[in-house]
């Protein structure tokens, strides 16, 4: 089985679950154990946040989690360099949080913190993949960080064929 971390996993119109209608997830890990990801295009809509913050999936998590479009900051660990997770995109740690505050006002903001997470046991999505619930789509930084949230899924997932007529 080929990983498919990396990936987006853009949920289509067949899958029934609520928490994941019209997602689109970004797949961080992938193998026979199963799979992680991050519902990427969830905004939380919280008064008063110093950052914006997204609905990472159902599954609770302690912290929060970040991604980043820096690859500068990958080199502030103190711990092993960050593995890039698709092309323009990482996963922060501690020390990337803190540069979010040394960010010039009005720059791009090529970050993003979820809380809550996307799991799938072993075989898991591959069943939901083989059932046609999901497309898979190569994530690259520019699609996640430059594509207006409320557009990403219309952006990848691809126009439907009309019914024909039977008249």
């Amino acid at each position: 089985m080929k990983s498919l971390a990396g990936s987006f996993l853009v949920a289509r119109s067949i899958l029934r679950d609520p928490n994941f209608a019209q997602s689109v997830v970004l797949l961080l890990q992938h193998g026979a154990e199963g799979a992680f990801g991050l519902v990427v295009n969830r905004p939380v809509d919280l008064e008063g946040l110093p950052v914006p913050l997204y609905l990472g999936g159902p599954c609770k998590s302690d912290g929060l989690l970040m991604v980043h479009g820096y690859e500068e900051w990958t080199r502030l660990s103190a711990e092993a360099p960050m593995k890039e997770i698709a092309p323009g995109i990482y996963l922060g740690d501690s020390s990337c949080v803190n540069k979010v505050s040394e960010l010039p006002e009005g720059s791009d903001n090529r970050y993003r913190m979820y809380t809550g997470y996307s799991g799938w046991g072993a075989d898991q999505l591959e069943r939901e993949l083989a059932e046609g619930a999901w497309m898979v789509i190569p994530a690259t930084g520019e699609l996640l960080f430059d594509t207006p949230t409320d557009e990403l899924w219309d952006k990848l997932m691809p126009p439907q064929l009309p019914q024909p007529s039977l008249n």
